[in-house]
């Protein structure tokens, strides 16, 4: 699970704490305003090649930032500072395209709704440890973000928070997480290998479906409620245990899951708490584990019958 996140290290040659700029040519530009000035005097580049750039930033700030970036068009690898800096506002960067990398100073505490929503070219990001919030939306459609380290003040991944993130691979999630809400990893099709810290409590409606490329998933016997369609399509799940915690499975859990040859069940569910189509489309599971009851079910891939081991 473990992966290295990019970095882009630029040194902060600036000391001012009010919209102070020091860009990779050593010139200083003091304000937002210059800052694209700056911008609209360079060549046009790709997202392959920003220009780098060290801000050190406050809340107030920021905004004019994200502004000057929607507005010239050149693609910018972005370090902020700062002890200003509290909190990423909520639609800060939505729809960035020239974001391309960015760098939150210690300082900051949360990161707001939707802040980098659909910043379709955001390949880095490092999220300082001292983060405890991190809004609804807020990586939402950011295809190019390939790894992420949620810090571990964070306690709940909320609703869509890195979902359709196409490209992302690897994600740390610390102990201490006791909640993953509605969709938080939804559509994050390259997503393959995920363990749920054991503080989580509860898995929220969709939070993983359709995250064609998950192979494995641990499911820690904290957890006590799996929303319905948690891992709905998740096309290359091949086993999956379910801890003796959880009392019920809602529906469509695990449908469409066609790639699953393995269940463990690990303690008893009644019949009107396993919804019927839970395991919708693979075969006669749910009737098999109400007849035979803990254990492990396995199947010959494509299979509709079930074996107790």
């Amino acid at each position: 699970m473990k992966s290295t996140i990019k970095v882009f290290i630029i040194a902060l040659t600036a000391t001012f704490i009010f919209s102070t700029v020091a860009c990779a040519n050593g010139q200083t530009i003091n304000s937002a305003a210059a800052l694209k000035e700056y911008l609209n005097k360079q060549p046009a580049n790709s997202p392959d090649k920003p220009i780098k750039v060290s801000m050190s930033v406050n809340d107030l700030t920021v905004r004019e930032i994200a502004n000057v970036l929607n507005s010239t068009g050149k693609y910018v690898s972005l370090n902020l500072s700062g002890d200003g800096l509290t909190t990423i506002p909520d639609n800060a960067f939505s729809e960035c395209d020239t974001l391309v990398a960015i760098i939150m100073p210690y300082s900051v505490t949360s990161i707001g709704n939707r802040a980098f929503y659909q910043t379709k070219n955001l390949t880095s990001i490092t999220i300082p440890k001292s983060v405890a919030y991190i809004g609804y939306w807020a990586f939402r459609g950011c295809p190019g973000l390939a790894s992420v380290d949620i810090p571990n003040k964070v306690t709940t991944i909320k609703e869509y928070a890195f979902s359709d993130c196409t490209n992302l691979s690897s994600v740390i999630m610390p102990y201490g997480v006791t909640s993953i809400e509605e969709g938080a990893f939804y559509r994050s099709t390259m997503l393959a290998n995920v363990t749920i810290p054991d503080s989580v409590t509860s898995i929220g409606f969709a939070a993983f479906g359709e995250c064609s490329s998950l192979t494995n998933i641990t499911i820690p016997d904290s957890v006590t409620s799996i929303g319905e369609m948690a891992f709905a399509k998740c096309t290359r799940l091949a086993s999956v245990a379910i801890p003796n915690s959880i009392s019920s499975i809602g529906e469509g859990v695990f449908a469409w899951c066609t790639g699953l040859t393995s269940v463990k069940f690990e303690g008893t569910i009644a019949s009107g708490k396993f919804h019927t189509n839970a395991f919708y489309e693979l075969g006669d599971l749910r009737a098999k584990y109400l007849i035979g009851g803990i254990g492990t079910y396995t199947r010959q891939n494509g299979s509709n019958t079930w074996t107790k081991q």
